[in-house]
């Protein structure tokens, strides 16, 4: 019942004054997930972007928008890192902080990651300071269904861990943005974690444990700021088709043995159609491109 509990503290936190901040107080004081240590393999996901972006035509003259940006920035750092001209980190609300993202600095620079220009400074002003070191403008809080950018004016746009937390018409809609700004040769770089969240708080659930509900009973689990639209790889293919994104690279990540934990166990006739190997995917990696058509 712990993941229930934490739905419980999420729904608390979408509707007090100062969330954000409490939020932070209980990451510091009571789970201990304020600060993010970053390990090889997850440093190695986030430079799945900084490989796309370096198959742009001429990186060092292109910009790149990130949407979902996060608490640390890192994905932003990155791309800075890898040469972009500028950065746009797009946040619904203001995560980031300077302690936040300076942990990060540091453990690039232990790591010794390589940056085109300059060395790896802390910061002392979030915004300022990321702009004069780090070429990245935070917009947060910022609708990335509507930048405010000009028309053609981006050549990058990633996410990461940001997809399935959006309901379908909204990811439509931002879809949408991100084809009118982007420039005709752009790209587009998506990860999207399918798996049950509430599992990575509580051991006693798997990580496929939201399908057992129907929505009506799911909507009772599905706090505003931790939203799932528990859709599968498919349904982000057929998005993406629809919003006239062609994709140049697609794959799923089924770990090993997830199929046959998934056999036994009862679904929801909500997901009785889709297959085995959506069911069992965990991740989705997507290079798409705008082919003209809507």
């Amino acid at each position: 019942m712990k993941w229930k509990m934490k739905c419980l503290a999420l729904y608390a936190l979408a509707y007090i004054p100062y969330s954000v901040q409490v939020h932070r107080w209980l990451q510091r004081k009571v789970t201990n997930r304020y600060l993010d240590d970053m390990s090889d393999d997850v440093l190695a996901v986030y430079r799945y972007h900084v490989q796309n972006f370096l198959k742009l035509p001429a990186p060092e003259r292109s910009s790149a928008l990130e949407f979902g940006a996060g608490r640390n920035l890192v994905t932003a750092l990155l791309l800075s890192a890898a040469g972009a001209r500028e950065v746009f980190a797009y946040d619904i609300a203001r995560l980031a902080t300077v302690e936040q993202i300076n942990h990060v600095i540091r453990q690039l620079r232990a790591r010794h990651v390589h940056r085109t220009h300059g060395d790896w400074l802390e910061i002392e002003n979030i915004d300022a300071d990321l702009r004069r070191y780090y070429r990245i403008n935070y917009r947060s809080p910022g609708d990335a269904r509507d930048t405010k950018l000009s028309t053609g004016s981006i050549d990058f746009v990633c996410s990461t861990s940001t997809l399935e937390h959006i309901c379908r018409d909204d990811l439509v809609a931002i879809l949408a943005e991100c084809r009118r700004i982007c420039s005709p040769t752009a790209l587009m770089s998506f990860i999207i974690d399918y798996h049950d969240h509430y599992a990575s708080a509580d051991p006693a659930i798997t990580r496929f444990n939201f399908y057992r509900y129907p929505q009506s009973t799911w909507v009772w689990f599905n706090p505003p700021n931790h939203f799932q639209n528990r859709m599968r790889h498919c349904d982000y293919e057929q998005i993406f088709e629809s919003c006239g994104l062609a994709a140049l690279e697609k794959r799923s990540i089924i770990p090993p043995h997830s199929e046959r934990s998934l056999q036994d166990m009862p679904l929801s006739a909500e997901f009785s159609h889709y297959s085995l190997e959506d069911l069992a995917a965990l991740n989705g990696f997507f290079l798409l491109q705008a082919t003209g058509e809507t």
